[in-house]
């Protein structure tokens, strides 16, 4: 059975089968809705509300319980990654508007952008400086790092090893009857 769909303002709207995920169905109807996470449930800006047809869409999910306050939840807000459509109908959405969900990365660096090529030529300068100051950090630390890495692996390999030539001393104290069973109970190996 088929659903119509329809994304307000725009008055976007098509049908769409049931089982449809709202954000399959968006992108279907050429509507832009922000996928901060990829669909997965993991952030807030692909929310919207649900205007008309609240009971054909699935039951709310531990994401959207997650991510979306009680209030939203009271007032028809859904994550288009989570909700799809379940029973024929109507359903119209409104995406929520960005003031009330969370910003997106692209949506922060484009602020960021207008903020640094807003300021006066001293303070870009001095901005500059100081996350060319943070970046140096963050790479002296990784390299610093690096050795302790590779000498923990090191470790790692060489307490397995340790362990497997105790293992295979332990077998050979053991008394000649106790060897036996054992080497005829697993994998048969020479004796020597």
């Amino acid at each position: 059975m088929s659903v119509d769909i329809r994304f307000q303002p725009d008055d976007r709207n098509g049908l769409v089968a049931e089982g449809t995920y709202l954000l399959d169905a968006a992108k279907r109807l050429g509507v832009s809705l922000p996928v901060e996470c990829g669909g997965r449930g993991e952030c807030d800006t692909c929310a919207v509300i649900v205007e008309e047809g609240a009971t054909l869409l699935s039951s709310l999910t531990e994401a959207e319980r997650v991510r979306l306050s009680p209030e939203r939840l009271a007032a028809g807000e859904r994550l288009t990654c989570q909700a799809k459509v379940e029973r024929g109908g109507e359903v119209v959405l409104r995406p929520v508007p960005q003031t009330e969900r969370a910003e997106t990365s692209a949506e922060t660096a484009k602020d960021l952008r207008k903020d640094f090529r807003d300021l006066p030529l001293q303070r870009k300068v001095t901005t500059l400086v100081e996350l060319e100051a943070v970046t140096l950090f963050q790479t002296l630390d990784a390299i610093i790092n690096v050795p302790f890495a590779i000498g923990g692996k090191v470790l790692d390999l060489m307490a397995v090893w340790g362990r497997t030539l105790d293992k295979r001393d332990h077998e050979l104290n053991r008394p000649a009857e106790h060897r036996q069973q054992v080497e005829g109970s697993e994998t048969s190996e020479p004796n020597g």
